[in-house]
């Protein structure tokens, strides 16, 4: 006799099955917790959320890219079956069979899915491209800019999703894990930075920025470089910024301080405020925050200009932010790192790094190689 599939071995195996039929669907896990939730949208018509500040969604799973001018849209994934790997509560749970005949009775949906991807970033290529920033820097251009690139790995990862994001869950406690399909595309990460979040009646957004390879010596604030210090604090004040600009007064601010990050340790302030003293502005005010400077930089638009006109990949949902809304609580927004999309032949990684007036070139190269290894450690188990 067969032993009982547990909830999570249940939850797990129909995110396989979404995957598999290309559901629009999201799997994520929030920090520090041991189940996971599964939402599913059971038709094709996918809510496009126009602007943010005007029309934001009330449930379901949100995902917004990095820019929207590079065409890639804001989508909300709408909770028609929401399922946890912990709950008893769904009868759908208590039978799995029956969880499966539901989610096989959901039409196939065939989009017709881009198969095509731009070559990995060459690293002669991303150490004149950080060569250009420090010069514009140096010109007055902009304080800060953030460059990425992206890296490939070959192979059909597509029927190990559901595993990928099992191991990820298991890897990364304090991670934000996440797995999504929106009209045929997959993606999947492990993101430490959370954007707006909510506690009860509190919300937090983050400044996050200043990385390192973890060891015990970087949990020392002492212990870090002018550079890096510089890099956090253009994000606190941009945040400090927006905060003044709509009125949020009363908040809490800690730090900087060091946090670890998986495998790395970046620098870390947090900012902590009431849902009321954000008020109706909330929606604007979560516009007005992204991007932030750690994903971006700083420079009245300037930066921004430069990575449209200098990156040769389209950054798609890597540095956007994404999470649920009216499900575990008000919202659980994170920004979109240490991600990755999946095509049938191959994984692209994203990853990027600060650019400022002290960088070194070659240190930033590093660096996004450090960054990689929090997925690529994982592929390697998979694989």
């Amino acid at each position: 006799m067969e032993a009982p599939l547990k909830n999570s071995d249940s939850v797990l195996k129909a995110v396989q099955i979404c995957v598999d039929r290309k559901i629009n669907f999201a799997a994520y896990r929030l920090p520090h917790k041991k189940d996971f939730t599964l939402v599913v949208q059971t038709d094709a018509d996918i809510k496009e959320v126009e602007r943010i500040a005007e029309d934001f969604p009330t449930e379901g799973f949100l995902i917004a890219p990095f820019s929207r001018q590079s065409g890639s849209k804001t989508y909300l994934i709408r909770p028609d079956i929401v399922l946890n790997s912990a709950a008893n509560e769904a009868a759908l749970i208590e039978s799995p069979s029956e969880l499966e005949s539901i989610l096989h009775s959901i039409p196939v949906l065939n989009y017709a899915t881009d198969k095509r991807h731009t070559p990995d970033t060459i690293k002669a290529d991303y150490l004149v491209q950080i060569n250009e920033a420090i010069r514009r820097i140096k010109a007055g251009e902009f304080e800060k800019v953030v460059l990425s690139r992206i890296k490939s790995v070959g192979g059909i990862f597509i029927p190990k999703l559901s595993l990928i994001f099992d191991t990820l869950c298991s890897l990364y406690d304090n991670a934000f894990v996440y797995l999504f399909c929106i009209k045929g595309e997959y993606w999947i990460g492990a993101t430490f930075e959370p954007f707006v979040c909510s506690r009860g009646n509190e919300l937090n957004t983050v400044s996050l920025a200043g990385t390192r390879a973890f060891m015990d010596a970087n949990m020392e604030l002492n212990n870090w470089n002018k550079k890096e210090l510089l890099e956090q604090d253009y994000v606190t004040r941009h945040i400090e910024k927006i905060l003044f600009d709509y009125s949020v007064t009363g908040y809490t601010q800690q730090g900087p301080y060091a946090a670890r990050a998986g495998n790395l340790s970046h620098l870390r302030t947090d900012f902590i405020f009431s849902i009321q003293a954000a008020g109706e502005r909330l929606p604007s005010l979560i516009q007005a925050l992204h991007p932030t400077p750690a994903v971006c930089g700083m420079g009245s638009g300037k930066a921004m200009d430069f990575i449209r006109n200098t990156e040769k990949h389209n950054r798609d949902y890597y540095t956007g932010f994404l999470g649920p809304v009216g499900l575990d609580d008000l919202m659980q927004l994170y920004v979109n790192l240490r991600c990755m999309k999946v095509y049938d032949d191959r994984l692209v990684l994203f990853t990027g790094g600060g650019i400022t007036l002290d960088s070194v070139p070659e240190d930033e190269w590093e660096e996004t190689e450090i960054k990689s290894d929090t997925l690529l450690a994982v592929i390697s188990q998979i694989s």
